[in-house]
Parts: structure tokens; C-alpha cells; sequence
């Protein structure tokens, strides 16, 4: 079964006509054929599609059914990640979405080593799009930045605030408290400056660990929004 997502202007009388790197995707990459079954997510609704005809890149898809999406965390879940380099900053943006983080924020910290270009951003979100498909979400989740730590804090809002540090003393589990939203940030390998850890003192941010283990810096958010959306 295949998963994609559209606009709502692209369901009319009951179908959907899937063109252009999107379609090409579906005739050419998945080799989808007249009555293949899948799921388009738009605006919160699952459709359920039976593919009636292909054509080059264009696939016809008939609408037999829809539901309220299915899946997405009871919690929203908002990364504050430190730029990495590129590949491991990719594999946070592709694991993150698949459990299920709402929106990521790249941000530039004082010992972020890597200086992204302006056109990553677009690279990043056709991750979390792809990410999303594979993982059967209800949204494809939002990317932003990269900005200073001080805008992503203020992006962020009043979200409870969760700072993963390793020398910390309080393990994650034990900070989680019933909010209807968490920020979780995670610095670079370098881990967060003290000015930095400062400043998010100052905004309610709380120290957490994640146990004895030191988990490399594209593997600890993914830990981190695995537990958290596994407590409601």
C-alpha cells in the first residue's frame, strides 16, 4: 500500500490525479498498477485510493473511502536541533519524523561546526516528506532554520522545555509531567556552551539524561521523542 500526501484542490469528483515528481514516483519508482490500494493525507483526513489508471508520470486514483488520520503522538513535539554536519543532520530530520516529532528547528549553536546553505532547508524538508510517507504519518512535519538559539526558543513558545545533557541528574522519564507539548533540544557532539544552558535555565528549560549511555548527537532526539510519545 502506498502513502502520499496532497492538496485538498487535488481531490475533485471523487479522484485524485497524482502528477509530476509525485506521480513519477509512484509510476516509475514504486511501479504502482490499476488496483493498487493507498492512503493520501490531506488537511487532517485520510483518503482511501484504489489506482484506476497510469500514464507516464500521471497516476488516476479513485476515492473509496475517508477517515480522520490515524497514528500522529497525542503530544506535539518540537526538536530545537544544533546544526551537524549534513548526513547526520539528515538521518535526525528522517528518524525524528518517523516517531513522530511535529516540527524541527536547525539551530546555529556557538559549537555547531557545520554552516549549512540557504538551499539545505529545501533538502531537509523533502526528507521529512519522504520520511513521512514511509512511516504512514498524518502530517509531514514542519522544518525551520537554521537561526541562533534565542529566536528557535522564542519559535518554540511555552512548550516544557526538555535539554538533554548528559551530566544532568534527572533522566528523562522522571520530567515528564502531562504537558500537551514538549521542546526538546540537543546540542551539537561539542554538546551546549554554559551560556547556552544558561539561557535555557532562564526559560524553564529543565536538564535531562537519558541514562548512562553517550549516544552520538543524530541518535539522542530520536531516543529522546520515542519515549516521550509512548507516555500518552
Amino acid at each position: 500500500m502506498f502513502w502520499t500526501f496532497v492538496e485538498a484542490s487535488e481531490i475533485v469528483d471523487g479522484r485524485v490525479v497524482l502528477r509530476g515528481p509525485q506521480g513519477h514516483h509512484l509510476a516509475r519508482v514504486l511501479r504502482v498498477r490499476p488496483g493498487e490500494r493507498g492512503v493520501a493525507v490531506s488537511e487532517e483526513t485520510e483518503y482511501e485510493l484504489e489506482v484506476v489508471e497510469v500514464d507516464g508520470s500521471r497516476v488516476v486514483a479513485r476515492v473509496n473511502g475517508n477517515r480522520p488520520v490515524q497514528g500522529e503522538p497525542h503530544l506535539g513535539i518540537t526538536l530545537l536541533q544544533a546544526v551537524l554536519p549534513n548526513p547526520d543532520f539528515d538521518a535526525v530530520i528522517e528518524g525524528g519524523t518517523a516517531v513522530g516529532i511535529g516540527r524541527f528547528i536547525a539551530v546555529q549553536s556557538e559549537r555547531s561546526v557545520a554552516r549549512p546553505a540557504s538551499q539545505r532547508l529545501a533538502r531537509w524538508q523533502a526528507i521529512a516528506g519522504s520520511a513521512a510517507e514511509q512511516s504512514h504519518r498524518g502530517h509531514v512535519p514542519e522544518v525551520m532554520g537554521p537561526v541562533p538559539l534565542p529566536a528557535a526558543l522564542e519559535v518554540a513558545g511555552g512548550a516544557r522545555l526538555l535539554v538533554l545533557e548528559p551530566s544532568a541528574s534527572v533522566p528523562l522519564l522522571r520530567a515528564i509531567d502531562g504537558s500537551e507539548r514538549y521542546t526538546i533540544a540537543v546540542g551539537p557532539e561539542g554538546g551546549w556552551t554554559d551560556a547556552e544552558l544558561s539561557l535555557m535555565r532562564e526559560r524553564d528549560g529543565v536538564m535531562v539524561n537519558l541514562g548512562p549511555r553517550i549516544l552520538r548527537a543524530r541518535l539522542a532526539p530520536v531516543v529522546a521523542a520515542a519515549i516521550l510519545v509512548q507516555q500518552r
